[in-house]
């Protein structure tokens, strides 16, 4: 298959598969090329649908022992049961402009089991930015140090908390310059062990003090400014008249 590049030369030999299990089953529907790209289709079949599994690609270009890094779509970790999946990877990127070769591709899956389990994460539909929340889980190994990073809608990573000791609890504070929206969500993962990661439903972040809320304030600031100017004449009195004299009260007796 010849590439976009002069230089560049891919000739796809063979695709294997591997996926550990009895039940379980990866049944590839197509596999072409689309410019500098490889376009994988693929079934993900599983007898228990609430399975979800571990997906890497590698090539023979180094034996099969690196998974490839350009890979994009239904590919990675905690990739759920279903059909009509697909995997795209950017061979040019990945193999260098100059390659000129045969490339074999396998597809290697596990279960996915999550090597931290949140508590009750679902609760926290929303969070208010610079604001302290409790968040914990079980599991894992006590000495992992763990990364949190923040993802939008658009699975852009925005923000990285580092350094997390795996103990079971952590004090989220969503910083400032992150903005208002839905579709966050977070993905945690072991710094020592790229397979292990787990990912937190989507949820919405917004601003400490709702908007409207800090427009009524400034706005009763203004309406406070412009009664006081009244009262010294400023609008309905000449220049410097003076405030009539305070009511006494009565005396009780």
């Amino acid at each position: 298959m010849k590439m976009s590049s002069k230089h560049f030369y891919l000739m796809l030999i063979v695709f294997l598969i591997h996926l550990e299990g009895w039940s379980q089953e990866i049944k590839i529907e197509s596999v072409f090329r689309e410019g500098d790209k490889i376009i994988l289709s693929y079934d993900l079949l599983d007898e228990n649908k609430e399975h979800r599994y571990v997906l890497s690609l590698y090539s023979s270009n180094d034996d099969f022992i690196q998974p490839l890094k350009e890979v994009s779509g239904d590919i990675g970790v905690d990739i759920p049961i279903g059909g009509n999946k697909q995997i795209v990877w950017n061979a040019k990127e990945e193999l260098g402009n100059d390659f000129n070769g045969n490339v074999a591709l396998e597809l290697k899956g596990k279960l996915y089991v999550p090597f931290v389990q949140l508590n009750d994460f679902q609760d926290f539909d929303k969070f208010k930015k610079d604001r302290p929340y409790a968040v914990t889980w079980t599991a894992g190994r006590g000495s992992n140090v763990l990364t949190w990073d923040l993802y939008n809608s658009d699975d852009e990573k925005v923000h990285t908390f580092t350094n997390i000791a795996n103990v079971g609890n952590y004090e989220l504070v969503i910083p400032k310059d992150i903005k208002p929206g839905a579709g966050y969500r977070l993905k945690i993962s072991d710094q020592k062990n790229n397979e292990d990661v787990v990912y937190t439903p989507r949820f919405k972040i917004t601003r400490k003090i709702p908007l409207i809320v800090t427009v009524g304030v400034i706005g009763a600031s203004v309406t406070s400014g412009y009664f006081l100017y009244s009262t010294l004449g400023g609008e309905t009195g000449g220049e410097g008249e003076a405030l009539p004299d305070p009511i006494l009260p009565t005396a009780i007796h």
